[in-house]
C-alpha cells in the first residue's frame, strides 16, 4: 500500500479535452486505490499544458519535425517551471518529439511505452501495437519490448493509413464512430492473424473506444493511456518513478 501523501507532482504534456478527462479521472481513480483507503483521497495536485494537437499534426504532415519538437519542448518546460516533478506525455505521436525537452529540463520522464509494457501479459506470445504511424516509427513501445525480450506485431500499410485516418479526421475530436470502431477492430482482428495474443492500444485517443473495442476484440487490449495514468498514480504518491 502506498502512502495517501502525494510526494511528487506530475507534470502532463496532454492532447485534448476529451483524453485528458479519461487521463485524470484514470489518475486519480489509480491513486485512491494505490492508497488503499476506503474514505476519498485529496485529489492529486497535477500541472497540465494542453498541446494544439492540430498544429502539431500540420507541423509533422508537412515535414517540420523541428517545429513539433519546439511545441512540446515548451510544454515541458512551463511544466517543470510550475513545480512539475515529473513529466507524462500522454500521447504516443508526442512521446516521439522530447528529444530537446530532455535536454531542456533536469526532472525525469515517465515513459508511455515502459509504462504501458508493465501491464502486457508476461506468459503469453508476440503483441500486436496498434498506434499512429508516427509513433510506430518512433519505436516508443517497440524499445521496451526488446528490454523485455518481447516480440511485436505491427499493421499492415494499409490498416496503419485506415487507423491513422480516423485518428487524426475523429478520434482527435473525441468522435467514436462506427466507422472508428470498424477501422480499429478490422486492425486488431488482422493483427490477432498475425499471430498477436493480445494488442496494445498505442494511440492515447484509442482510450476513448476501448471499453467498445474489447467487446468484440479476438485478443485482450492494453490500453495505454490508462496504464500510463495508473503508473503516474503510483509515482506521484512513491516519490520515484
Amino acid at each position: 500500500m502506498l502512502s495517501r501523501d502525494q510526494k511528487w507532482m506530475p507534470g502532463i504534456v496532454g492532447i485534448s479535452t476529451y483524453v485528458d478527462y479519461v487521463y485524470q479521472k484514470e489518475l486519480q481513480l489509480a491513486a485512491l486505490a494505490a492508497a488503499g483507503g476506503e474514505g476519498p483521497i485529496n485529489q492529486l495536485r497535477t500541472a497540465t499544458v494542453t498541446l494544439d494537437f492540430n498544429r502539431l499534426i500540420v507541423n509533422l504532415q508537412a515535414g517540420q519535425r523541428d517545429a513539433a519538437i519546439e511545441q512540446v519542448t515548451g510544454a515541458v518546460q512551463a511544466l517543470a517551471a510550475a513545480g512539475a516533478d515529473f513529466v507524462v506525455v500522454t500521447s504516443g505521436t508526442t512521446s516521439t518529439l522530447t528529444v530537446g525537452a530532455r535536454k531542456k529540463v533536469s526532472i525525469p520522464f515517465l515513459d508511455l511505452g515502459e509504462a504501458t509494457w508493465r501491464e502486457v501479459p508476461q506468459a503469453t506470445g508476440p503483441v500486436g501495437i496498434l498506434a499512429t504511424s508516427y509513433a510506430a516509427a518512433g519505436g516508443i513501445f517497440q524499445a521496451p519490448a526488446l528490454r523485455y525480450g518481447r516480440t511485436v506485431v505491427l499493421p499492415s500499410q494499409n490498416a496503419q493509413r485506415d487507423a491513422d485516418e480516423v485518428i487524426f479526421r475523429e478520434l482527435v475530436r473525441g468522435e467514436v464512430s462506427k466507422r472508428v470502431l470498424a477501422v480499429l477492430r478490422t486492425a486488431i482482428a488482422e493483427l490477432a492473424r498475425l499471430g498477436a495474443a493480445s494488442v496494445i492500444l498505442g494511440n492515447t485517443d484509442m482510450s476513448l473506444a476501448a471499453s467498445e473495442l474489447q467487446k468484440t476484440s479476438p485478443v485482450p487490449l492494453i490500453d495505454s493511456a490508462r496504464a500510463h495514468a495508473r503508473a503516474a498514480a503510483r509515482a506521484a504518491l512513491a516519490g520515484h518513478i
